[in-house]
């Protein structure tokens, strides 16, 4: 008897992900480092206090460095 394209049909099972499974450990390492970077740059980006992210006068040393080419 010779199998039918309907049966070979119904054989193949293309259900699921076509992700080899040797790239798991692959996958999970990268997603590792990749939620570490995120986290410890938003983490120096809004506890650092020697950063200026915004226009803060308080710590600008323009004044200084204008009165220092200045002579007067």
């Amino acid at each position: 008897m010779r199998p039918n394209q309907l049966l070979l049909n119904a054989a193949r099972k293309t259900s699921g992900s076509k992700i080899p499974v040797e790239l798991t450990p692959l996958f999970m390492a990268c997603s590792v480092a990749l939620i570490s970077a995120s986290f410890f740059t938003y983490r120096k980006l809004t506890t650092d206090d020697s950063l200026r992210l915004t226009k803060n006068p308080d710590q600008s040393s323009l004044e200084e460095v204008l009165a220092e080419s200045d002579p007067k």
